[in-house]
């Protein structure tokens, strides 16, 4: 089963960006220069929550015009470190991304859904990534999302730092991570967009000020 294991951190405010782009330890593990990808994702569910049930999630995501289809599985955490299952097939719509994912090896209940899908939440965001290389010898994918989710009429800030190990084992990470987080006064984050996305679709509108 393909496993993505990635660390979460969010970002106290837009000042940190830079800083961390041109960060001296980031700089001397860059295996190419950062670039800026587009990314419009919407999450689906059925009518009966069908996969919310499982912890599972389906994803359609446009990513500078390309259309991947992403189905996502229970995830487990260890510390800050993220690990699930996930798949991925480029399509447009669910009649054609399903059959392709259960072929890939992702759940074969995606088949056979007592109820249709529909859209839940969606998040558009900036995402400017570059790999990086790093002294243990293992690689990972450095990301920095900005952007917004939103669910219904309800609309939440994304600021967030994303590293994904590509290669090795995940202590060179972890350490990147944790440097990261005390110098630029990061936070960790353990909750994966789906999930904070759900959290803003349950919440309660704001009081309106009464004048």
């Amino acid at each position: 089963m393909p496993t993505e294991i990635e660390i979460k951190l969010r970002l106290p405010g837009e000042w940190a960006v830079p800083p961390i782009l041109e960060d001296g330890r980031v700089a001397a593990c860059l295996m190419r220069d950062f670039a800026d990808t587009e990314m419009d994702a919407v999450y689906y569910d059925t009518e009966r929550g069908e996969l919310s049930e499982r912890q599972w999630a389906l994803r359609l995501r446009r990513e500078n015009g390309v259309t991947v289809a992403a189905c996502k599985v229970a995830e487990t955490r260890d510390g800050p470190l993220f690990s699930r299952g996930e798949w991925q097939v480029f399509a447009e719509d669910w009649e054609t991304a399903l059959p392709l994912l259960a072929a890939e090896g992702a759940p074969e209940k995606l088949l056979s859904l007592q109820s249709p899908l529909v859209p839940r939440c969606a998040v558009k965001f900036t995402r400017t990534t570059a790999p990086l290389r790093l002294p243990d010898g293992s690689t990972a994918e450095l990301a920095l999302d900005r952007g917004t989710l939103s669910a219904g009429n309800k609309r939440e800030d994304l600021l967030e730092l994303e590293l994904e190990l590509l290669t090795g084992g995940p202590g060179g990470m972890t350490e990147l991570a944790a440097y990261l987080e005390s110098r630029y006064a990061l936070s960790k984050e353990y909750n994966s967009k789906y999930a904070r996305a759900l959290r803003l679709l349950r919440s309660r509108p704001a009081a309106s000020q009464g004048g």
